[in-house]
Formats: C-alpha cells, structure tokens, sequence
C-alpha cells in the first residue's frame, strides 16, 4: 500500500473533486477519498474502481493504474486544504497522474496512439462490468501526449456495477442483460475499429478468466470501503456469470453499432481461432 506523503493541489474536473498527491513511490495520484461527505456514495465508488483497475490490469487493457493509498493523521491535520473532506485516516484510492494527458476529441491525437487497437478491449470490458459512463463521458477515456507517438488510458470506473444502485439483487437481475452502451465517447473510435479480431482477442481473454482470479480481485477490497461480504459476493458472482454472455454483447455491439460483419471465411477461421 503506498503511502500519501505531499499534497499538490486540487483537480479540475470530477463530481467528487479529486485531489492530487505525492506518494512515496515518487508519482503524483490522482486521489478520491473514503467516506467523502461531498459525495455521500465515495465508497460504493472506490469499491468499483479498484474492482475494475484490477481486473482491467489483469486483462493487459490500457487502464491508469490504480492503487490503495494511506493517508496518515499527519498528512491530514498537515494539508489543510482537504478539511472539508473530513478525511479519515486509513485507504483511499488514486489513479496515477498524467501530465500531459488530453481528451479524445481529435482525429489527429487518436490516431497517433500506438495502442489505438485496445481501444476494442476496453468496450468489451466496458460492457463485461456494467460500465455506461465511458461510452458517453469524454472525461473517462485519456490520451497521454507523446512527442512521437500517444497512448490511450481508461480512468475513472466508478460507474461500474449499476454505480450508485449496486446492490446485490441488482446484480443478479441484470447478469444477463444483452444491452449495448453507445455514445459520443466510442463514437470517436468507430473509424479506427473496422477490424472483428481484436474485440475477439479480449473476449476470450474474459471468458479464460479463472473464477478464483475473479474472486481473489473482488475479495481483496478493503473492508472499510465495503463492510458487507454478500455485496462482494454479488459482483463476483455478477462477473463470473456475465463471462458466459461476453461473446453474444461483443457481436452485438460489433454488428449494430461498428457495422462489423464477418464474411463465411472469416467467420469459420474465428471459430477455430477462439473455439
């Protein structure tokens, strides 16, 4: 768990205004608090977000990379700054920080990304974990500016789960839903994913997916964030259940949204390919 150690200052952007800190790695995080009085659900968020940071990270997508991050009651009586926050000592989460981060708004930054192709992964996991926010917020997709080459990194997964309704029940009802999320998000990608073979590829690296890996992810949050062990049980039983629909989402979303229709050829060869 790293450790919080200097603050730098407020971030601009983000319904429970984040914070950015020094941690004693050397890198600056992005930091969401526990028990956020400005955003009564913080800890149904962070649950989500170290949930999906690591399954994400297990599946090699381009996510910002998560951590548990602890704040001392030193560093919290030292950084005045963040009394309204009421912060408690203990593990809040942060994302780590890009300087020179910008959005996917143009042609020309998007098609400079050297991992434009994980773009397909990441709406495969995208609807893997319930996340709809993505596809239509232009704040959760980043692309970090290179002076030769861009690279595209997914942040903020607190939407996942059904956000702020997750629940047990909820979970379990919506398991099988086939639904697809398309917004203005995505919609910047639709020219560079003419190509069925990488949505594919993180289709069956999902459906690979051990349940005990699963289970190791979901079980390691921390319990202050979420006390109650059958609200964990239910997204992991969320997860593993949804693997058996991946497929069926993904050829969804490919052939009505992308427009993506593979030829009888091509259809056999990815059949063998991922039986």
């Amino acid at each position: 768990m790293l450790k919080a150690i200097k603050y730098i200052g407020a971030m601009s952007k983000g319904k429970t205004r984040p914070q950015l800190f020094e941690c004693d790695d050397g890198n600056q995080y992005v930091v969401k608090f526990m028990s956020n009085p400005i955003s009564p659900n913080a800890d149904k968020h962070l649950v989500h977000e170290i949930i999906a940071n690591r399954l994400a990270q297990l599946l090699g997508l381009p996510a910002a990379k998560g951590q548990i991050i602890y704040f001392s009651k030193e560093i919290i009586e030292n950084t005045p700054e963040i009394n309204e926050f009421q912060v408690k000592p203990g593990p809040h989460f942060g994302t780590i920080f890009y300087k020179n981060k910008t959005r996917p708004t143009k042609k020309e930054r998007i098609k400079k990304c050297s991992n434009l192709q994980e773009m397909a992964g990441v709406m495969v996991f995208d609807h893997w974990v319930h996340n709809r926010d993505r596809s239509n917020n232009l704040w959760n997709l980043i692309i970090d500016e290179g002076e030769h080459e861009n690279k595209l990194y997914m942040i903020d997964h607190a939407g996942c789960f059904y956000s702020t309704r997750r629940s047990r029940k909820k979970l379990r009802s919506g398991a099988d839903s086939i639904r697809i999320h398309w917004g203005k998000n995505y919609d910047q990608f639709r020219p560079f994913l003419t190509d069925k073979l990488p949505f594919m590829k993180y289709v069956k690296k999902i459906e690979q997916l051990a349940d005990s890996e699963i289970r190791e992810i979901v079980f390691s949050t921390p319990t202050e964030w979420e006390p109650d062990p059958n609200e964990l049980e239910g997204i992991y039983e969320y997860l593993t259940t949804r693997k058996s629909f991946i497929r069926e989402i993904t050829e969804k979303l490919m052939e009505d949204k992308l427009k993506i229709r593979s030829s009888t050829f091509l259809k056999n060869f990815l059949k063998d390919l991922f039986p």
